[in-house]
């Protein structure tokens, strides 16, 4: 608090009155003046000294009669005290020096007894200027931003929270999130499931509307603000109501709660945690208390459900990092264990009751109750726990209408307690602040919903509208829209002033609102500029009961107050919110801000707008920044208004802003779509037969394609609407606004222009037709035309617009638009199917046309033949060309060029125009085979005799040059003055200087290749004359040399003779040498040495080399070639290159040498070379591995003999061989021996051929085949045999051929398929054999690795075949392998008792469903083949002991070992049904005799007996029992009143289908083989052997017994009595409880939880009633025996109570919940059975000494599970159980706390 509040931590008396001034001075001086115990000096510096004292100063809020005495107290202790070590002597002598008259010793004393009173703490009110960093207040969460949280603050303070100052936990998610999208970003093919992941950046899960937090002030700063400091002070004025200061907060519980003393931890207290996990039974929680101080803070589950369903029901948990406000419930005596709850009610009503060590653990939102000690005109001044000072302001107490403290005193007494509500807590050496409210909804803890619909849109189901006359509003439809009766921006008449502070604002009564006060603050009053507002309560515009207009600007959450404007600038502003700005509206506004994509206009104070580029003009602007100059006014029109983004999309476009037409923001009539209307839109983009257009508000509108207007995007248009369609959001427009033509006659023509779709007749046009076209639609990749005359749809794709490639095409396809006509295209394709066709604009495919040299099929290719197609797919192998007509043929990778292809991707381009001579045509039924070359020697494109040779060359420059300034094309080659700009290490940029030949606005580069002469001399800004080589008109760039040859030869006066000298060339087609200036990607820049050097152009590309051209050409090189044309007029000179003549740039691929052997084994290997396919060669065996030996041939050469290599038979050492090694060992090879082979070449698995040795392979990475077969070692060198048998196929091999193969390995199952065994079956054809049809053994099938080792020889018989697939199922056959079992062979196999082997397809509750395979061989054909049978293994039939998991651990494709059990519809494999069985007492009963068996079989009801205890699967669940499976094929039954001891209200939830019950057999009728269970724990007993006290049935107690017990209920007629050892709960009834005559009163002498002897006076087994005594004449003589024993007994149970009580802690709150679950349940049962059986009346007792009364009974719910009655209960005992189960409740809790 402001003013003297040292901390009174003073032992207190029994009366409680706390220490003397004295003492409290002396205290207060040691702790200040520690550092210097001996002397007089400060402890602070002076200028800490002077701003303490300032501060202090600062800090007095108010000015009346309180403020004198406010302002000595703070110098007095604040200063005064700092300063001497003395601080009463310096007080008094300082008293002495200011009063001429001391007081007397009687008047100190007298000062002494009310200091308490005279010195408390004024009143504070928070204000901007008073906040500390570090301070923590109580704030409400207004707004969930993306982000940050906006939170309100007490007194209109507003702060905002970064979403990583919430909890360490959440800041740790965010960061995970962060790495993760870094992560995906980084690896495009990643995806994620969005829908399985939390999204710590979604704020709304964790948080919601008016949410109560405790933040701490992170920093204090202005807020940037939106308007520049250049605003207008027009500008000013509206802005003047928005927050100038910016809060940031935090809410991690470390930083609000590291200040709480651990010894201050005490029940009651509320702590800010965060949820740091989530357990079975509840929550770990995060205060982050400093040096570990409470480990563990625990929150039960159903605490937080309850906080759930009434805060966030949209949830189902909590999430890890949300932050909870939790009360403390219980806490261990270590203070490291804590309880808590987040019960709403439980922490609303949580106070703390001890009295804390020190003030710094006070924390806001703390309920405490308080002393009021002082009433000020300004509020109320407080104490609480005896020691510590607060203070509420007016609003604090709600009373901001109060005039003086008169009024306050109505309401408030001095001396009164008043339970408050703590909101700020500020702590420094200054002063010590505590702020409190005692308002109804912060009291109750209970958020109030904002009035405004603006600061809390979602809180309005949050508020208890009992509390306030404001009720929810209600929108046209009738529906609740979420927002309440004075929404944001609201302007209100007629408010009434009820209060006017000076200096601070005045307080208005809202008309029709009786609970709702608005404030406006003084700077709301009036616009800047205007005089200074004086706030009187008696005169001015502001006294009381004087009545404004005002605009609601805000709402406070926290003092419930409607914050408002009352200045006229706020008040008439137009555009105050975005609900203000409609959609066409026309806005004066202000340039604020010009970017590169657009301009941001302010509009108001609060909103500003956006101008796209292409909406500041009608026109291109070439300079924006001229006519958008910042704080410029602007005139701009809405076009569309984002309320959900906050921003407002503008037009500047003249066309709509001054345009008087009708505005269209919608589909419907009402938002201006009315059919004829005229109207202004845009063009959005053109699409397919039109356009489509936008008007305002994202509103869209068709305009069907006209050739005779044409329109383009971003066109604003005049129109009229045709119709619209509101269901469809379509609207159509016709741009013909002549009022002469009739609406109907534009309706027709558009929908004539819009169903003129294309014509589906295709037999108007054919393959090979030159035809025109239209352009109607261009995409990306291709173009569509309208064929003239046929109206026929046709694609062109982009590849084919022209015969070159690379960039030309992007230049071509520019120039194309809709409308585009095309004179002469192709037809290659006639596509039925899709009733279009496909045509190509490649000039040297409509010459083909033209010349009928366009093929139709491939009968008209002929060997030698020359034509031409385009590339359709560039492989590995060759090149597919297609012609029209979709033929397809080939050219092998060694008819590609003349030159060495490596890559044929690098070469040939997809749709590249390709000249083909065909070599090879092979016949076939389903088509010839057609093989080209592309080869340019062997492929002349003057061959086909319609293609010249300079086609290819002026075709690419034509097109290149068709949109060329001539003038600027003219420049090449002449001399241009430049100017260096930049000098860079791999040229000069340089700028034309005079424009003479250049353009000034072109940019010139100059290469170093090109400026070397120079380079050294020349310097950044030197001028310099430079050959122009090259330019480009679309980019404005140019090429220039600086190279003397060039400048000198074209500066010369002999320019005219050699230019005449080339166009004699030119008719004479006379070679001359070139020389390379330029290498670009499709053409070259040369000079011409011969003719004055002039520049002329090549090209780098022909019809069948589109390679890349800089490793064929360099600079400087020459090279022949014949100029072709002369340049001019936009032209420029083109030479024609000699075929050949790049080839002195030699490619180092091409290199025939040879590679040499290194050490090699045999003397005939000199070179690589030398290993090719018949050679017979010497080879070294480096080792053997599975199925092959690997070879060496050379140090440098390796080679490989496959197993199947050795021998032509091999069955003879398969039959006896077990592994590889053997088979190997057979044919006399081994490791390190040298052996004689043949080689078979290098093989290629694509083709499945052996190839030779080539240069194309390196000896590194390539392997040899080699064989040592007799036969093949027979045969001559050089020659290679049965390659058909050794490169086995899918396409050579047959089902039911027997092959013998070698095992590669086996694949693992995948969770779908069974493992399989992969079988060479060739050289590198692999077949599959399935695990389950291999063998019959479970051993080999569970570990088939073992068993199948790699090379192992197998005979087995083709099964499948898939060619698509390359797929190959193998089968057992013959001799089979050497120690492998085979399978199963026969249906008749399958017989009960058989061991099989089984794999998992499938389950579902009750079941697991299996495959078995049984491989059978048909006796005619001997092909086999695998028969499958349904398996099925029933859960009782998988374990000897059931589970609920039984068929959890079981997946698709898992193999199990099973016993048959039974067999049905034997005849054919696929209705054949065999149950199985995985129990071990029936795969091995030897090892697991039936008689251990812990849940054994059950067939029929003769297998159980009446009181056996059995365990079932509940199979359904009915309104009148469960019918439980107890075996395979037995059914049992039981009754609802079976079902539990206790009452179920659903019962269908508590016994879903496929759980796991333990019942007890109550009757077998064997004759109907039917079995009655019951469920009930009174029944079945304890079903726990691990219990240290056994639960006993009610048939095992015997009357006359004695029982320990617990009372659990008492009732007027009696005592309910939990036996230890029992499931029932018996009664004692009122006159068994006491010898006397008159019945005694239960109540008196009974408390629930006393432990009593009882005697079991009578036992109905049938209605499950135990009756007992309390007599003590009942226990005489046990009483004298046993007491010993009981003191005994009562000493253990305390102990082991007291041992398990730390481990209880956990559970107490659940326990809790769970009576009064069971209260709940018992009110349910009284409707429910209120008339069963269950309710009958209480017998009277048979027994002499036992007599018990009938009553009629309420039923009651009672811990046992059944339900007593009693005649005597009336109303009033009915009506108390609700008090009574809160009373059990409070007994269990107190137990618990004990």
């Amino acid at each position: 608090m402001a003013g003297t509040m040292s901390d009174k931590k003073t032992q207190a008396t029994n009366g409680g009155t706390v220490a003397t001034k004295a003492s409290k001075n002396k205290k207060h001086s040691a702790e200040i003046t520690g550092d210097f115990p001996r002397g007089g000096s400060s402890a602070l510096s002076p200028l800490e000294l002077r701003e303490i004292s300032r501060q202090a100063e600062r800090e007095v809020l108010f000015t009346d009669g309180v403020t004198s005495t406010v302002s000595g107290n703070k110098r007095r202790h604040n200063v005064d005290d700092v300063e001497s070590g003395s601080a009463d002597a310096q007080r008094k002598s300082k008293k002495k020096s200011k009063k001429p008259s001391a007081k007397t010793s009687e008047a100190v004393a007298e000062d002494d007894v009310d200091d308490d009173i005279k010195n408390v703490s004024p009143v504070e009110s928070l204000s901007f200027k008073k906040l500390t960093k570090g301070a923590v207040l109580l704030g409400c969460i207004s707004a969930i931003q993306e982000l940050q949280l906006r939170v309100s603050l007490p007194n209109g303070l507003v702060g905002v929270v970064p979403i990583t100052s919430i909890s360490p936990e959440l800041t740790a998610l965010v960061e995970k999130a962060a790495e993760e999208e870094e992560e995906d970003s980084d690896d495009d093919s990643m995806e994620v499931d969005s829908e399985s992941k939390d999204d710590p950046l979604d704020l709304t899960t964790r948080f919601y509307i008016g949410q109560y937090v405790k933040c701490v002030i992170a920093e204090l700063g202005s807020d940037s603000g939106e308007l520049s400091e250049r605003k207008s002070t027009k500008d000013k004025a509206k802005a003047s109501f928005a927050p100038s200061h910016r809060i940031e907060l935090t809410l991690v519980p470390e930083e609000i709660n590291n200040r709480i003393d651990p010894e201050d931890l005490c029940v009651g207290q509320i702590l800010t945690a965060s949820v740091k996990s989530a357990e079975d039974r509840g929550y770990v929680l995060n205060a982050g208390f400093a040096n570990n101080a409470a480990t563990a803070l625990f929150l039960p589950t159903n605490s937080a459900n309850v906080w759930i369903d009434r805060w966030m029901p949209g949830s189902s948990e909590l999430r890890v990092g949300q932050l909870v406000e939790a009360a403390i419930t219980k806490i261990s005596s270590d203070k490291r264990s804590i309880q808590v709850s987040i019960d709403p009610t439980t922490v609303a009503q949580a106070t703390v009751r001890d009295v804390y060590k020190t003030m710094a653990s006070v924390q806001p939102g703390q309920l405490i109750p308080a002393t009021v000690m002082k009433i000020w005109d300004r509020g109320l001044s407080l104490r609480f726990m005896g020691f510590y000072d607060c203070c509420a302001d007016l609003t604090g107490i709600g009373m901001g209408d109060a005039i003086d403290k008169k009024s306050i005193e109505e309401t408030y007494k001095p001396a009164s307690t008043v339970n408050v509500r703590v909101l700020y807590v500020s702590l420094t050496a200054a002063a010590k602040t505590v702020i409190v409210s005692t308002l109804p909804h912060i009291v109750s803890f209970n958020p109030r919903p904002a009035l405004t619909g603006y600061e809390h849109p979602k809180a309005v189901r949050l508020v208890n509208t009992d509390e306030t006359d404001v009720k929810p509003g209600v929108d046209d439809a009738g529906k609740d829209d979420g927002l309440w009766p004075i929404p944001y921006g609201t302007v209100i008449d007629g408010c009434t002033v009820v209060n006017a502070i000076n200096k601070v604002g005045v307080l208005l009564q809202i008309p029709a609102v009786s609970s709702v006060k608005a404030f406006a603050t003084s700077v709301n009053l009036v616009d800047e500029g205007s005089d200074r507002p004086i706030i009187n309560r008696h005169s001015g515009n502001y006294r009381i009961d004087a009545i404004h207009r005002a605009r609601v600007v805000g709402y406070d959450a926290i003092d419930a107050v409607v914050r408002v404007s009352l200045k006229p600038s706020v008040v008439e502003e137009r555009f105050f919110s975005f609900a203000d700005v409609k959609p066409g509206d026309v806005i004066n506004g202000t340039c604020k801000r010009l970017s590169d994509n657009g301009l941001e206009v302010i509009i108001s104070a609060n909103i500003n707008g956006f101008v796209h580029r292409g909406d500041l003009s009608d026109a291109k602007l070439k300079h924006p920044e001229l006519l958008f100059k910042e704080g410029k006014p602007v005139a701009c029109r809405v076009l569309k208004v984002l309320k959900d983004k906050q921003s407002v999309l503008l037009t500047c476009r003249k066309s709509l802003v001054q345009s008087k037409l009708p505005v269209v923001y919608g589909y419907t009539e009402a938002e201006g779509a009315v059919p004829g209307a005229i109207t202004m839109a845009t063009v959005d983009r053109e699409t397919k037969g039109g356009y489509i257009v936008s008007f305002y508000q994202g509103t869209h509108g068709f305009v069907a394609a006209d050739p005779s207007k044409k329109l383009s995007a971003g066109q604003t248009i005049k129109c009229r609407i045709l119709w619209t369609n509101p269901e469809k959001r379509r609207i159509a427009i016709s741009v013909n606004t002549d009022n002469d033509v009739e609406l109907d006659e534009l309706l027709q023509k558009s929908r004539a222009n819009s169903s003129s779709e294309f014509s589906t007749d295709l037999s108007q046009v054919s393959v090979g037709q030159v035809v025109g076209g239209t352009v109607t639609r261009v995409q990306e990749d291709y173009i569509v035309l309208r064929l003239d005359g046929s109206n026929v749809r046709a694609s062109v794709p982009k590849g084919h617009l022209s015969d070159h490639c690379g960039v030309i095409l992007s230049t071509i396809m520019a120039r194309i638009s809709t409308g585009t006509h095309m004179p002469e295209l192709v037809i290659t394709n006639v596509l039925a199917s899709k009733s279009r066709v496909n045509a190509s604009a490649k000039p040297a495919l409509i010459k083909a046309a033209k010349a009928g040299c366009l093929p139709a099929s491939t009968e008209e290719f002929v060997a030698g033949k020359t034509l031409v197609g385009w590339v359709s797919n560039a492989a590995a192998f060759g090149v597919f060309v297609s012609f029209a007509n979709s033929i397809s043929v080939l050219a092998p990778l060694d008819m590609l060029s003349d030159r060495f292809v490596a890559a044929p991707s690098e070469l040939f381009f997809r749709d590249q125009t390709v000249v083909v001579s065909v070599t090879k045509v092979e016949k076939a039924e389903s088509g010839n085979k057609v093989f080209v070359s592309l080869k340019g020697s062997a492929a002349d494109p003057a061959a086909t005799g319609f293609i010249g040779p300079t086609d290819y060359l002026l075709g690419y420059f034509d097109a290149l040059e068709i949109d060329s300034e001539s003038t600027v094309v003219d420049a090449i080659g002449t001399k241009s003055q430049v100017s260096v700009k930049q000098k860079l290490p791999y040229g000069l940029v340089v700028s034309p200087v005079g424009g003479d030949n250049l353009p000034e606005s072109f940019s010139g580069f100059i290469t170093t290749d090109q400026a070397k002469e120079q380079i050294d001399q020349v310097a950044e800004g030197t001028t310099v004359v430079a050959c122009v080589l090259d330019v480009d008109s679309s980019k404005k760039i140019a090429d220039c040399s600086l190279r003397g040859a060039l400048v000198d030869a074209n500066a010369s006066t002999k320019g005219k003779d050699s230019l005449k000298a080339l166009n004699k060339a030119v008719k004479k087609a006379q070679e001359t040498d070139v020389v390379v200036e330029i290498v670009k990607d499709d053409y070259l820049v040369l000079s011409l040495p011969q003719f004055g050097n002039a520049i002329a152009f090549a090209s780098t590309k022909t019809y069948n080399d589109c390679s890349k051209p800089f490793m064929r050409f360099k600079v400087g090189q020459s090279l022949k070639g014949v100029p072709i044309r002369v340049g001019g007029s936009g032209k420029r000179t083109l030479v024609l290159l000699r075929r050949g003549s790049d080839s002195d740039i030699s490619d180092p691929r091409s290199s025939g040498s040879k590679r040499a052997a290194v050490d090699p084994v045999d003397s005939a290997i000199a070179y690589f070379e030398d290993c090719q396919p018949g050679a017979k060669l010497k080879a070294r065996v480096i080792d053997i591995s599975g199925s092959q030996a690997n070879l060496e041939l050379a140090s440098n050469i390796k080679a490989r003999l496959h197993i199947s290599e050795l021998m032509d038979d091999i069955s003879p050492a398969a039959a006896s061989a077990k592994s590889s090694n053997e088979v190997f060992a057979a044919a006399g090879i081994s490791a390190g021996k040298t052996i004689l082979v043949k080689l078979l070449g290098v093989h290629n698995s694509k083709t499945e051929k052996f190839l030779p040795v080539t240069h194309r392979l390196t000896p590194q990475k390539t392997i040899i085949e080699a064989t040592i077969r007799p036969s093949e070692m027979a045969a001559a060198t050089g020659t290679v045999l049965g390659d058909e048998i050794r490169l086995i196929t899918t396409n050579t091999i047959e089902v039911g051929q027997v092959v013998h193969g070698f095992v590669k390995g086996v694949t693992a199952a995948n969770g779908t398929q069974v493992a399989s065994v992969m079988i060479y079956v060739g050289l590198s054809l692999v077949g599959f054999l399935p695990i389950t049809a291999a063998t019959s053994s479970f051993a080999v099938a569970s570990n088939p690795e073992k068993f199948f080792t790699a090379g192992l020889p197998i005979e087995v018989q083709v099964a499948e075949v898939n060619t698509k697939s390359n797929f190959v199922m193998l089968l057992p056959h013959g001799n089979y392998a050497v120690g492998i079992q085979k399978p199963l062979t026969s249906l008749e196999q399958l017989v009960p008792g058989t061991h099989v082997i089984t794999s998992v397809t499938g389950s579902n509750a009750f079941s697991l469903f299996t495959g078995i395979n049984v491989v059978t061989t048909d006796a005619d054909s001997g092909i086999s083949s695998i028969e499958f049978v349904h398996g099925n293994i029933h859960q009782f039939n998988v374990s000897d002991t059931l589970s609920s998991s039984l068929l959890e651990n079981y997946t698709k494709g898992q193999v199990l070992e099973a016993v048959v059990v039974e067999v049905s519809n034997r005849g054919s494999a696929d209705k054949m049904r065999v149950n199985l069985s995985l129990r071990p007492s029936v795969l091995n009963p030897e090892e697991h005799p039936e008689s251990e068996v812990e849940d054994p079989l059950i067939g029929s009801a003769s297998d159980v007996s009446v009181g056996q205890i059995i365990h079932g699967f509940v199979r359904n669940t009915t309104d009148v029992g469960c019918f439980i499976s107890v075996g395979p094929q037995m059914t049992a039954r039981a009754i609802i009143s079976e079902l539990s001891d206790e009452y179920i209200r659903d019962i269908k939830s508590a016994f879903p289908v496929g759980k796991l019950v333990t019942a007890v057999v109550i009757d077998a009728n064997t004759s109907a083989n039917k079995i009655s269970l019951s469920l009930r724990a009174s029944r079945i007993g304890s079903s726990d052997s691990s219990a240290t006290v056994t639960q006993r049935r009610l048939d095992q107690i015997k009357i006359g017994e004695t029982l320990k017990g617990t009372i659990t209920r008492i009732e007027h007629y009696g005592v309910f009595i939990k036996p230890d050892d029992s499931f029932v709960t018996g009664l004692c009834y009122v006159r068994e409880i006491a010898d006397s005559e008159v019945p005694p009163d239960p109540k008196a002498l009974y408390e629930l939880g006393d432990r009593v002897l009882a005697k079991v006076l009578k036992v109905d087994a049938a209605a499950n009633r135990l009756a007992l005594g309390l007599k003590a004449s009942y226990f005489s003589k046990e009483i004298n025996d046993d007491s010993d024993d009981d003191d005994d007994d009562d000493n253990e149970d305390e102990e082991e109570e007291e041992a398990s009580s730390d481990e209880s802690d956990g559970d107490a709150e659940v326990s809790s919940d769970n009576s009064a679950e069971s209260d709940d349940n018992m009110d349910d049962s009284d409707d429910v059975e209120s008339g069963s059986s269950d309710a009958e009346d209480v017998a009277s007792a048979s027994d002499s000494d036992v007599e018990m009364e009938d009553v009629s009974k309420p039923a009651l719910a009672v811990s046992g599970g059944f339900q007593w009655g009693d005649d005597a209960i009336d109303s009033d005992a009915a009506s108390s159980r609700a008090s009574d189960s809160e009373s059990d409740g409070d007994s269990d809790e107190e137990n618990a706390r004990q």
